[in-house]
């Protein structure tokens, strides 16, 4: 009876294990709204997703950025600068100045541009090259172009090609575009004139001292055979320099010589310079920073007064020096005065017309306009210094100027 019952219930219970089976055999079927699109349901086979492709996209893309990237650090190896100095000057004369021609007339009179400078430069691992061109109404010329060559030791250089004077403040250090005055002083004028020179020279910085020495022609870049040496004599020139931030200075020195080959006996003259140059900045006043600086300078033959040229200075020492105050007012304002003599001949005889020392004081204001602008506005009156009895002791050359700059 037992056996019975049993077989029974497993025939009962069959149909619902059969039906159990079927429903785990058949596909699942998925909600109405997670189904794919109808486009996607059709008799097509999904492709596969290829990641190589984008691959390679990324990878060109990795290589043309290398490359720019190296072009974009070279670029930036390469500065380029300059600026344009746009003049009007008026300058008291006498009748006797216009009574020949126009060309007796005084110099930088009216409208000219007294600078317009273009300078490139660029400084590579253990290299720098550098060319400064100098481009108004008269010409084209160049300033500066040098190749420098840097040395193991950290600041220290040679540098071969058209520089400037190591010499002094004005020169060796103060750019055209940022004198306190629109001009260097006279002394500067004539016994480092026309400023550059071919030469090579060594140049350094340890701590607060930094110096440049070099064998120069001497002759600077108004030779007399612009770009050629016109004696076959070399003149060393250097400047020693010390930076304590609100204290600084230099001492320069200069040995050489030059020959007169007008002559027949064609003689040699010494040409020697020695200065000593010092600037002190001080914030005392409330309307902002005060500069004071000095230079001295005393010299032997100047440089436009060689190989016959105004022979009677040739040989010729004399000296000079200049003190000036600059002090900025606010952020865009700044006023320069300075006072300056030049003895050209310290032995020329108090006789006759002659005029032994020139004076000179000298103003100027500064207005900073915008990014890279200033206007400028100089006086500058001359006197007759140290001269023979009768001489006046204004010889009547005041000079007013109006100077636009701009600088990048």
């Amino acid at each position: 009876m037992n056996r019975l019952t049993a077989v029974l219930a497993v025939l009962a219970l069959c149909p619902a294990l059969a039906r159990a089976q079927e429903a785990a055999a058949a596909p699942q079927q998925v909600p109405a709204e997670q189904q794919a699109p109808a486009a996607a349901q059709g008799g097509q086979e999904e492709t596969p997703f290829d990641g190589s492709a984008i691959q390679g996209k990324v990878d060109s893309l990795a290589e043309q950025y290398a490359e720019t990237k190296t072009d974009v650090a070279s670029l930036k190896k390469l500065k380029f600068s300059g600026y344009v100095q746009g003049r009007y000057a008026w300058q008291e004369s006498t009748a006797a100045d216009f009574n020949t021609t126009p060309e007796s007339a005084p110099a930088q009179q009216g409208f000219f541009i007294r600078r317009g400078r273009l300078k490139a430069a660029y400084d590579a691992d253990w290299s720098q090259f550098v060319l400064q061109l100098d481009a108004t109404p008269a010409g084209v010329s160049a300033k500066e172009a040098f190749a420098s060559i840097k040395l193991p030791w950290q600041g220290f250089a040679i540098d071969a090609g058209l520089q400037l004077f190591p010499f002094g403040y004005e020169v060796g250090v103060r750019s055209s575009s940022d004198l306190d005055l629109l001009e260097r002083s006279a002394v500067v004028r004539a016994y480092l004139a026309g400023e550059y020179d071919l030469g090579v020279a060594l140049k350094g910085v340890y701590g607060p001292l930094n110096f440049k020495v070099g064998l120069f022609n001497g002759d600077g870049v108004d030779a007399k055979q612009a770009g050629y040496d016109n004696d076959q004599r070399k003149d060393v020139i250097g400047r020693l320099g010390v930076d304590l931030g609100m204290l600084t200075g230099g001492v320069s020195g200069w040995y050489g010589k030059t020959v007169n080959y007008v002559a027949s006996d064609d003689p040699e003259y010494d040409r020697y310079r020695l200065g000593a140059d010092a600037q002190l900045y001080l914030d005392l006043l409330p309307v902002g920073g005060t500069a004071l600086k000095g230079e001295y300078i005393w010299g032997r033959t100047t440089i436009s007064d060689k190989n016959g040229g105004a022979g009677d200075k040739l040989g010729k020492t004399g000296h000079g020096w200049y003190g000036l105050a600059t002090q900025n007012v606010g952020r865009y304002h700044q006023v320069a005065f300075r006072y300056e003599e030049f003895t050209a001949d310290n032995t020329l005889p108090l006789t006759g017309t002659n005029v032994k020392t020139a004076r000179e004081i000298q103003a100027a204001v500064h207005t900073f306009v915008g990014e890279g602008g200033k206007i400028s506005l100089a006086w500058a009156h001359p006197m007759n210094g140290d001269r023979a009895p009768g001489v006046s002791s204004d010889p009547k050359r005041d000079q007013f100027i109006v100077q636009a700059q701009a600088k990048f």
